[in-house]
């Protein structure tokens, strides 16, 4: 794996022997490189095998406590999507940022983690004898998202589907109140377009489904917006997950009720965008006794594991 540590200007890191640097305050496997990427910017590049890459992303994509069940698991999932991002004729693979996967060295890794990743070595996701293109999130939020209706790429086995086992997540709800102003900022020229706004709902296609969309509707017209898009425009610690269940208008400024509502309040469930695999569900499902398959198999059902 070649991994993107930074790029623009970076202090050069420090060789410790021939498999070990340091940099930025952390010690990391491989070696590192500079090159440079299509846009003139300098870049330095972590390269290291794949399952050492996979030590310094377990500890930080899932925590050391939770059942060997949904570490495997896990494992599983970083090692199928880090393989789907090899680009050789990129300068790099990966970032080191939730941009793919976060990876932050030695110090991100747990014995845990580790034995995981020991433990299902060369074990990847596949999907009709191929290697699947998988995702997770941190929480679904009652029910996984349809990989068609989040990126407009649809895949068969990463479909909706119901998940009971993230209910207890800790802020398994969530509620933004969003101003005039910032709605504005992130909507541009279709809220205006509209004029004055008097009503915002969420469009589901049936009860406990997902929404497909949520509407703005103004004295001048409407317009849709998917929840990933309206997540994407907001930023995602505002709107926490595509899963809003509810939208509607804040109170309206008196002073100048032309401009109307001054707030729009939404709510929701879950945090992340939902496709594929839960990981506070494979939290419980590995709890409950579930194998590491096993939850592979309920976020990406059709599928089978294979090797690398």
């Amino acid at each position: 794996m070649r991994v993107l540590l930074a790029s623009g200007a970076f202090v050069a890191p420090e060789p410790l022997d021939a498999w070990h640097f340091a940099w930025d305050g952390r010690t990391y496997r491989g070696t590192s490189g500079a090159t440079m990427l299509p846009d003139g910017r300098p870049a330095l590049i972590n390269t290291l095998p794949l399952d050492a890459y996979l030590y310094g992303v377990l500890g930080r994509e899932i925590a050391a406590s939770w059942a060997p069940a949904a570490q495997q698991a896990q494992a599983i999932a970083s090692r199928t999507y880090a393989l789907g991002k090899l680009r050789p004729g990129k300068p790099y693979d990966v970032v080191a940022t939730e941009g793919d996967q976060r990876y932050d060295g030695i110090e991100a890794e747990t014995v845990e983690g580790r034995a995981a990743i020991d433990a299902t070595a060369a074990r990847i996701v596949t999907f009709a004898g191929a290697p699947a293109h998988v995702a997770y999130s941190s929480c679904c939020g009652g029910r996984t998202a349809d990989a068609g209706d989040v990126w407009k790429t649809p895949y068969p086995y990463l479909v909706s589907v119901a998940d009971p086992n993230c209910l207890a997540t800790p802020d398994f709800t969530w509620s933004a109140q969003i101003g005039r102003d910032d709605l504005e900022r992130a909507l541009g020229a279709r809220l205006a377009a509209i004029g004055t706004l008097r009503d915002v709902c969420v469009r589901t296609p049936g009860p406990g489904a997902r929404p497909t969309a949520v509407t703005f509707a103004g004295s001048a017209g409407a317009f849709d917006v998917s929840p990933a898009d309206l997540r994407a425009a907001l930023g995602p610690r505002v709107v926490r997950s595509t899963f809003v269940r509810s939208a509607a208008l804040g109170g309206v400024r008196s002073a100048a009720p032309a401009t109307g509502a001054a707030t729009i309040e939404l709510a929701g469930t879950g945090r992340g965008h939902g496709v594929g695999m839960c990981q506070w569900g494979a939290r419980t499902m590995g709890e409950r006794g579930s194998t590491a398959a096993e939850i592979v198999a309920f976020y990406f059902p059709g599928t089978a594991l294979g090797r690398a």
